[in-house]
């Protein structure tokens, strides 16, 4: 029973063994990565994650038409930022894990991020649609080009980070 492995949310504790200096070794699979080409996707990937960050903070920042009391643009601009500073968390954890990557961090950085890519992409629609919606309705007020504007850039920052090749630069 003692030794039966641990599985689930914490079963990447079970690739670490005590070293003779008393401190713990990492001994599970690792990924590697050309140097060069990593560093030319993570650069690519970090110039599209600054354009999507700040195409989603921007209209936080502008008086923007329909952000101010109208639920049904408010609910996808939350979702777009939050998606956004997630899929900043996950690149920024896939940066600094380091070349060799552990299996641990490729399985939770790596494998999602292009679907990861679209969860932005779905709230900056959205929050471009909501925001026809609220046009159309007779709404009015300054920066909605602006948002329209940020929009359009979220949507084609996360398209392009989504067709990167970022798993296949890792090799066992």
């Amino acid at each position: 029973m003692a030794a039966q492995k641990k599985r689930g949310k914490d079963s990447y504790l079970n690739d670490f063994k005590k070293g003779q200096d008393g401190g713990y070794v990492y001994v599970g699979k690792t990924w590697h990565a050309d140097p060069a080409l990593r560093r030319r996707t993570l650069i690519k990937l970090w110039s599209f994650q600054g354009c999507m960050l700040f195409s989603a903070l921007l209209p936080g920042f502008v008086t923007t038409a329909g952000l101010l009391n109208t639920y049904y643009v408010i609910i996808p601009y939350v979702l777009w930022l939050i998606s956004d500073f997630a899929l900043a968390y996950t690149l920024g954890n896939m940066t600094l894990g380091g070349n060799p990557l552990r299996d641990y961090i490729y399985r939770r950085c790596v494998k999602p991020y292009r679907f990861r890519t679209m969860l932005p992409l779905a709230g900056a629609a959205l929050t471009a649609l909501s925001l026809l919606i609220f046009l159309l309705r007779g709404g009015t007020g300054e920066g909605k080009l602006v948002c329209f504007v940020c929009c359009g850039v979220q949507i084609a920052a996360s398209f392009f980070a989504g067709r990167s090749k970022i798993v296949e630069i890792w090799t066992e």
